[in-house]
């Protein structure tokens, strides 16, 4: 058995009902919510983020300690 070990995420949110041509805007103002999520991978982590946002994810990315 391989233990993989969690590493922090930080995933962008897209709130319901912001059109879809607002969401590079918004996200270049920093006006997106984000949430910081502990995961062994990229995909895991959007997966994690969606599920406990609700919410469509624009991107993760990987936060360093």
């Amino acid at each position: 058995m391989q233990i993989t070990p969690a590493r922090s995420y930080r995933a962008t949110l897209v709130p319901a009902g912001t059109a879809s041509d607002e969401v590079d805007t918004l996200d270049a103002l920093g006006k997106l919510p984000t949430i910081q999520v502990k995961s062994s991978s990229c995909e895991a982590a959007e997966l994690a983020a969606h599920q406990v946002s609700g919410l469509a994810v624009l991107c993760v990315e990987r936060v360093e300690a």
